[in-house]
């Protein structure tokens, strides 16, 4: 029922070397060296997988106190909140390119490492997501919906199935990891030292009914949130990124001789995860209102939601290094789809079947259960087969540098 490695698996684990290329205009000029001053202060007994795990855990930490001051993904919150958001998101990228420096420099770099690095990342993207509609002020409706599948999970799920079916993970020179993670810092920054309001502020208002600008622009655009705006705009560039994906994709298979549409299903498993979230949310929304778990419980779904994703990555990545097939449907996939399944039926029969609160409840618990179990289980049997510690380096290793 769960992940299970075969020996043959493993074997090809074994021998996979991770190939990625980060052409990032920002890295280049300066986040390279600022990170090649940081390794030098990490001492040589830190595991990169604790690094990894450490940078995560300041994500975690942010969004817990968004979500204090802001369940419903709106509101003003102390101007603290939005200047530890940037820090703890800026120190996770630090951690997030430490970790590969430190596996090079103790000689510890391993398949877990990736796995591990690729599958908190999964995790942060969700988180992120989140933190941003609070700050920005997206409200409990579509908006962070749309932002959570359109600019963080679709973009994501994409670079990882191009690097299944090219062998390599290949970041562009205007990449998120890179200069998409700064720019939210700065836009974290600018909300504490600005105020909240700016977001929530009709575009005509900021830039000035009389302008020039505004003369060429339509009333619809004018009078939009300027947060409608950016997701607007992100999306943009998300869509194209996607083109980009694909372009690669066909190109490598097309040179290796193989046939290009098999690996279009892959895209399928995005799609039906969006397609089962959309029509929940409206089904849901349009039975019960603002008393929609949607609405009430907005990061509670979408967390759990964005759980499953992570573990979808994740047996991505590892059907990748174990050179495996990846099939369509996933065990991560199941929940969602019943959840969209009963929500459809309560819509159509104009009956609640299952009650909201309990269905979200055992949506939440079944997504984590089997997240944990499969965490767990990667975990054991990849630290098993390379005879290493996942959060540990061993001391002669340390020692020897």
């Amino acid at each position: 029922m769960f992940w299970r490695i075969s020996q043959e698996a493993l074997t090809n684990l074994g021998n996979h070397k991770y190939s990625g290329i980060d052409d990032s205009i920002l890295a280049k000029l300066i986040l390279r060296r600022y990170w090649d001053l940081c390794i030098k202060l990490v001492p040589l007994w830190i595991a990169p997988n604790l690094i990894t795990l450490t940078g995560t855990f300041a994500v975690i930490v942010s969004f817990f106190i968004v979500g204090w001051y802001s369940p419903y993904l709106d509101g003003v919150m102390p101007t603290w909140v939005y200047l530890f958001c940037a820090a703890s998101l800026f120190f996770y990228q630090t951690m997030d390119n430490l970790d590969g420096r430190q596996a090079r420099r103790t000689g510890t770099s391993s398949p877990l490492g990736q796995l591990f690095d690729h599958g908190c990342d999964s995790i942060v993207c969700t988180l992120q997501s989140l933190t941003a509609a609070s700050i920005a002020c997206y409200g409990n409706g579509f908006l962070p919906v749309f932002q959570l599948f359109m600019t963080a999970l679709l973009p994501f799920w994409m670079a990882t199935w191009e690097e299944y079916h090219t062998g390599t993970l290949h970041l562009g020179k205007i990449n998120g990891p890179d200069e998409g993670i700064v720019i939210i810092c700065l836009m974290f920054l600018s909300t504490g030292l600005f105020g909240a309001s700016i977001w929530t502020t009709p575009l005509r208002h900021l830039i000035g009914e009389q302008s020039s600008v505004a003369r060429l622009l339509p009333n619809v655009v004018l009078e939009s949130k300027l947060n409608l705006l950016v997701v607007i705009a992100l999306t943009v560039p998300t869509l194209i990124t996607v083109v980009v994906n694909i372009r690669n994709v066909s190109r490598a298979l097309r040179q290796k001789g193989k046939p290009v549409a098999p690996a279009m299903k892959h895209i399928l498993v995005w799609m039906i995860m969006t397609g089962c979230a959309f029509a929940w949310y409206y089904t849901s929304t349009s039975i019960y209102g603002s008393q929609s778990i949607w609405m009430k419980n907005p990061r509670t779904v979408q967390l759990s939601i964005g759980i499953l994703f992570g573990e979808l990555v994740s047996r991505l990545i590892l059907s990748h290094m174990c050179h495996i097939k990846y099939s369509v449907f996933q065990l991560p996939l199941y929940p969602l789809i019943i959840s969209t399944l009963i929500s459809i039926t309560n819509f159509s029969m104009g009956v609640s079947i299952i009650e909201e609160t309990t269905l979200l409840y055992s949506f939440s618990i079944c997504s984590f259960i089997i997240y944990s179990i499969f965490v767990k289980e990667t975990i054991q049997q990849l630290c098993s087969f390379l005879k290493i510690k996942c959060l540990k380096i061993p001391y002669v290793v340390s020692k020897s540098k």
